[in-house]
């Protein structure tokens, strides 16, 4: 069963709180640095590449143009001095949490006001916390523990507990727009699904679903949802309207998955993916491969093709993209047909409108633009950690220094400026800071220059 949550990796160690260090570096990288070997077109929404990312470790080499003076980044907070098991940003604070005395039963959550990096609250709740979430429109923090169902709603504000969620069997899927939607196991093949009030818990709509298939929240970051899809391991599928949880569609798929839905590529494999308004069902039973395509707001069958490969469909712009074993395949829309296929890559995603983005799968992964109608390589980046318009490169020359690059008005790539971190892959981007965890403690945030906000 695949349950799409969105899940920080945790990082935890005993806390205290600490007075707040400010340092302001407002100072460009140097000139000198060699220039990217292809200027690289401007990055626009990022996509969301596929239901199971690989964690992408770095080692990463050169470096775009110098940027011009003034282009700088700025260092702005330095929180607490030891490693937080969670953080999130807001427009104008992180919020991190750190366990506590017994990391078995309490942490500290504290808010940091940004651009200053005042420390606003902080209180200790009593459960581990490994997951932090905001939602803007109710101004509301969600703390979830790792392996146990206690999930915590605060006044992002005051740091107040609004309400608890303690209930057994129960996760959180998604949080946004002053709502939260909760799964809970209430059978052994039975879900209940509630949407709730984010500030005080209150049920909007609640109903209850068979809980052995896949479940496609509209958990795109950023993104309001607007349906719900579940599918069972018969086949049959429904499509809710996420507002009220009333029925759009439903229908049969024609299929009998296997009791490990979307589970590892083996003998025989199902995988389901919403791509759009379409729902790619790929299968492989007694070495014969199908794909068929349906469309979400009738569950209607578009197409059926045979003997390609299998996979989960991902987004790739003009191609949809499909990863087994080391080789990518780029598929017609239109009726599934391979159009290309490249061999030694993990998984390929839209970039932009004219590229893909791919990782191979060596130890330190390594990445290279595609064009999504050939295949033909663009440009080697070499190993990178894409946030929306920004690019970070971990220094192979100076250990425990990250450089971001973005592009500037000649459409080209260049160095903004430096991090002093080497963990590039757990940072998150949020307007306009930046905050990264660092190998010496404390969580980092950096203010990036506004051209890139």
């Amino acid at each position: 069963m695949l349950l799409i949550c969105s899940v920080r990796c945790c990082r935890g160690w005993p806390n205290s709180l600490l007075a707040v260090p400010i340092i302001d570096l407002d100072t460009p990288p140097p000139a000198g640095v060699e220039r990217a070997p292809l200027p690289l077109p401007r990055r626009l929404t990022p996509p969301r590449p596929a239901r199971v990312l690989v964690v992408v470790l770095l080692t990463l080499a050169g470096l775009g143009a110098a940027a011009p003076s003034g282009r700088g980044i700025r260092h702005l907070l330095s929180a607490g001095g030891q490693p937080a098991s969670a953080f999130v940003l807001s427009t104008d604070a992180l919020f991190t949490a750190s366990f506590g005395n017994s990391p078995n039963s309490d942490s500290a959550v504290r808010r940091w006001d940004l651009p200053g990096g005042a420390l606003r609250w902080a209180i200790v709740l009593p459960q581990n916390v490994q997951n932090l979430v905001y939602d803007d429109a109710s101004n509301v923090l969600m703390g979830r523990s790792g392996n146990e169902p206690m999930v915590v709603f605060l006044d992002a504000g005051t740091g107040a507990v609004l309400w608890r969620d303690q209930s057994p069997n129960t996760s959180v899927v998604n949080m946004f727009g002053g709502q939260a939607l909760i799964q809970t196991a209430v059978a052994d093949r039975l879900r209940e699904l509630r949407l709730v009030d984010a500030r005080t818990g209150r049920p909007v709509w609640s109903r209850e679903l068979d809980a052995t298939g896949y479940l496609d929240a509209g958990d795109q970051p950023g993104t309001r949802p607007t349906r719900i899809i579940a599918v069972d391991q018969a086949g049959h599928t429904i499509v809710l309207r996420y507002a009220d949880g009333s029925v759009l569609a439903e229908g049969d798929l024609g299929v009998n998955f296997p009791v490990q839905l979307d589970s590892a590529f083996g003998a025989d494999f199902a995988g389901v993916s919403a791509v759009g308004e379409v729902l790619y069902v790929s299968r492989r039973e007694n070495g014969a491969s199908t794909l068929t395509a349906w469309s979400i707001d009738s569950l209607i069958r578009r197409w059926q093709t045979a003997g390609g490969p299998v996979g989960w469909v991902v987004d790739c712009g003009a191609v949809l993209c499909m990863a087994e074993d080391g080789l990518v395949s780029a598929l017609d829309p239109a009726g599934g047909r391979v159009l290309w296929q490249r061999s030694g890559l993990g998984y390929a995603y839209r970039y932009d409108d004219r590229t893909l983005l791919a990782y191979d799968q060596s130890d330190n992964p390594r990445s290279v633009l595609l064009d999504p109608r050939t295949g033909a390589v663009l440009a080697r980046l070499g190993s990178v950690v894409q946030l929306r318009e920004v690019l970070l490169r971990r220094d192979s020359v100076r250990i425990g220094r990250t450089w971001v690059q973005a592009y500037g008005g000649d459409g080209a790539l260049h160095a903004v400026g430096a991090l002093d971190t080497v963990a590039p892959f757990g940072c998150e981007l949020r307007g306009p800071y930046l905050a990264c965890p660092t190998t010496a403690g404390p969580t980092q945030v950096w203010r990036l220059p506004l051209h890139l906000t």
